[in-house]
């Protein structure tokens, strides 16, 4: 019986694997035309299951496909470097039959490692290079001058293609050492789709019986936006520890606990190296998550290019973005709630009970909840939002604070969803297998504010709820404006609560009379 895997490459006997063919064909093109072409995907994304894959088929055409790694070579002295790799090109060009004696020492036996009959009737080479970053600096520009002259004088050598991988944006490092070939020429090597997430489970589905409500299809994809380890993460965890027993349906109620333990518990590779990269930039990720305005995607700034280069953030339609929804979520629980201390001053009273925010049939009662909200708001004023370079950003953040404070006493849990569009926020929470939807915004003007009602309807209509909360912080209301209001919109219940923001700034408050 084969198995999600969740460490290593896939190998399909052993693993449902999504096969890929449209990249694979895409891969074996630019290797017949002799393409020189870099590969840039985070960890976990599938890079040595694909090439195994195109290894394979490349075979089958004829070519010798060798894979070697630069992984821990990176301080090395250049001699130490020269032997590891002449160990490990003659231990993968041992499986085609060859012992290749001559070591490589230096650049020029570098290429006349590849210029003398390596292979059967010259049979002609695709090399791999992993890792290709942890490449010494003392020999990065001799070996790249070296691959050069090899591309420019192919009839001489028995490289043909040479494809270089790495969990960063190697583009700078390659075009520094004179690039044999234009870096711009990349192969991609996206995440799922959300079909190719469906054929993965449905392998699953059918090899043991075991079926999935359609939401969960959903869930996965839209959690993970088709992040490869993340999928089968999910999946694994799923069926072998929330719902192990195969002749039950795995449902959104299984998916919801799952979704938890990975924000709160689970630690892969792809999140540790997320949530680290993320505390060190922390104020730039606050914005991105909740600031309004999306921030344009410009590669020369200093704190966008470091994450890119570390896959935390990517290029969405010209704008910065988490690409994937999962990490958001684990981020904005991580840095939860770190406004000032805040949580202090959710409770004034020692006659304060979490319990009022319940109703009689034992449900949510959010108007409540989110009415104290607004009187907390008012109470601490700016003090509650002076997060320094996060002013408007702080709005959504603290009420994702401030809810999941109450939520969580009271045996429920809240997640934060993050579409696209402007200063939208959506807040998902799920308290005795029911599920309430808020949607946040910040209000810019009547038409906007209008927008996101429907904006909630339709979103209601597609979770097949009711009625649903929209909190709008504005610091154009004052207190004469209505500031809650019941509707129905789409044939949705909607209770709208404006935030009131316009507070003034604790250096324009007056001075105290005994301070002067």
């Amino acid at each position: 019986m084969r198995e999600f895997n969740t460490s290593g490459p896939c190998y399909p006997t052993e693993h449902y694997t999504v096969m890929r063919q449209a990249l694979i064909a895409e891969g074996k093109e630019k290797v017949r035309k002799g393409r020189f072409f870099t590969i840039f995907a985070p960890r976990q994304t599938g890079k040595t299951t694909y090439f195994q894959l195109l290894s394979a088929e490349l075979k089958k055409e004829g070519y010798a496909p060798i894979w070697i790694s630069f992984e821990n070579l990176k301080t090395v002295t250049k001699e130490v470097f020269y032997q590891a790799i002449t160990l490990r090109l003659q231990r993968e060009l041992a499986e085609y039959g060859l012992n290749v004696a001559r070591p490589i020492t230096d650049a020029f036996t570098l290429g006349e490692f590849f210029a003398i009959p390596a292979s059967k009737e010259g049979q002609p080479i695709v090399l791999i290079i992993d890792e290709f970053e942890g490449i010494p600096d003392a020999v990065l520009s001799e070996v790249m001058h070296t691959f050069r002259e090899i591309y420019h004088q192919r009839k001489y050598y028995l490289l043909h293609s040479l494809i270089l991988v790495g969990v960063s944006t190697i583009s700078e490092l390659v075009l520094s050492s004179a690039s044999p070939f234009n870096v711009a020429e990349e192969l991609p090597l996206p995440y799922f789709t959300f079909e190719e997430v469906t054929d993965l489970i449905a392998q699953y589905v059918d090899e043991t019986g075991q079926p999935f409500e359609p939401a969960v299809f959903k869930a996965i994809y839209e959690n993970t936006h088709g992040q490869p380890g993340l999928v089968c993460a999910l999946c694994q965890h799923l069926v072998t520890k929330v719902v192990p027993d195969r002749r039950q349906t795995i449902s959104m109620e299984a998916f919801y606990p799952t979704l938890q333990y990975f924000l709160s518990q689970r630690l892969t590779k792809n999140i540790i190296n997320v949530v680290q990269k993320a505390q060190q930039k922390k104020e730039f990720i606050l914005k991105l998550l909740f600031q309004p305005e999306p921030l344009p995607f410009r590669l020369y700034d200093a704190d966008i290019s470091w994450l890119y280069a570390h896959g935390v953030v990517d290029n969405v339609a010209g704008y910065t973005d988490i690409l994937v929804p999962l990490y958001k979520k684990v981020l904005i629980t991580t840095f939860r709630p770190l406004i000032n201390g805040e949580t202090r001053h959710y409770i004034t009273s020692i006659h304060d009970n979490v319990t009022q925010y319940l109703q009689a049939d034992g449900s949510l009662n959010l108007n409540a909840l989110l009415g104290a909200y607004r009187a907390y708001v008012h109470r601490r004023g700016f003090r509650a939002f002076d997060t320094e370079h996060l002013r408007e950003s702080a709005c959504h953040y603290s009420l994702d604070g401030y809810l999941n404070f109450f939520i969580q006493q009271l045996g429920g849990q809240s997640y934060v969803e993050v579409p696209s569009g402007k200063g939208r926020i959506d807040i998902l929470i799920r308290h005795q297998q029911r599920s309430y939807i808020i949607e946040t915004k910040v209000f810019y003007h009547t038409t906007y504010f209008k927008e996101g009602k429907g904006q909630l309807a339709a979103y209601l209509t597609t979770e097949g709820l009711a009625e649903g909360y929209y909190v709008v912080f504005s610091d154009i209301h004052t207190e004469a404006d209505e500031l809650y209001n019941e509707e129905t919109v789409a044939g949705k219940r909607i209770y709208t609560h404006i935030i009131r923001t316009n507070f003034e700034r604790p250096s324009e408050l007056p001075v105290p009379t005994e301070l002067k």
